[in-house]
């Protein structure tokens, strides 16, 4: 039996679930970090403590591209890789942007106004422009084919929690310039393996909010990669440095001293 280590908002925890879903492989899961129980007993699968993470018996691995591409290797059948060449490669690619482009451009303004419920409107404004040229991307990968990729894959897996995530957070697609990229989502949220997974996080929002917790903690951050170039390439390098300084914000892998040459 497999073991995901999860976190039930993440994007990238929603990847590898949904494709465990499609190709219908049992897993246990073990919620880890925000709002739950912030277990943090899998350093020793991942010692970054990022979600997701993956064991079965005494193999594991994590990144939720790794584990995506091992599913499909490990279970090939149904095949969300596609099998020529050039396909495959525009389905990384695209996964690449949903992992990469559009988590960033919707990270900060999580933390600010659905984590902290403050308004910043530069940032707000910041966010909207940037996903609005990705919508525009992504509608353009599209085309007129009903999935990124011709077929149903981990392209459309990938980016699928994005979008869902920015329109709660108050960007939502234009019907009129994403009409593709709209009629996209709405296919997709009516698959089986989405719709299981989408009713798993509206329902941990709501008992979190029934019983007054909070999602994550907005005053504790992790900040990495392509998340932490948003901020500054879009001018919030002195916001950050408060950040810093407030002891709001932290990198995975601390360094320990002790190590030290």
């Amino acid at each position: 039996m497999l073991t995901l280590f999860d976190d039930v908002f993440s994007p990238y925890a929603r990847k590898v679930r949904i494709a465990l879903y499609e190709k219908d492989v049992p897993f246990e899961r073990v919620r880890a970090l925000h709002g739950d129980c912030n277990r943090t007993d899998f350093l020793d699968v991942n010692p970054r403590a990022e979600v997701p993470a993956l064991v079965e018996g005494d193999f594991s691995l994590y990144d939720s591209t790794v584990i995506c591409e091992w599913l499909e290797d490990r279970y090939p059948e149904p095949p969300l890789l596609p099998r020529d060449p050039e396909l495959r490669a525009k389905c990384r690619l695209v996964e690449d942007l949903a992992d990469t482009q559009l988590d960033a451009a919707a990270y900060a303004v999580t933390v600010v106004e659905f984590g902290r419920g403050e308004s910043h409107p530069a940032m707000h404004e910041a966010a909207k422009r940037d996903l609005e040229r990705l919508y525009g991307e992504l509608e353009t990968l599209l085309g007129r084919s009903d999935y990124f990729c011709g077929e149903y894959s981990i392209a459309d897996i990938a980016v699928a929690p994005h979008l869902i995530a920015a329109s709660f957070l108050g960007f939502p697609l234009d019907p009129v310039r994403h009409a593709g990229l709209a009629a996209w989502l709405g296919r997709l949220g009516a698959r089986p393996a989405i719709v299981k997974d989408n009713e798993d996080v509206i329902e941990t929002l709501g008992r979190l909010q029934s019983e007054n917790r909070p999602a994550f903690d907005p005053y504790r951050v992790q900040w990495r990669g392509d998340r932490l170039e948003w901020v500054m390439k879009n001018g919030f390098a002195d916001w950050f440095a408060e950040e810093m300084r407030a002891g709001r914000a932290f990198f995975p892998l601390p360094i320990d001293s002790a190590r030290r040459p």
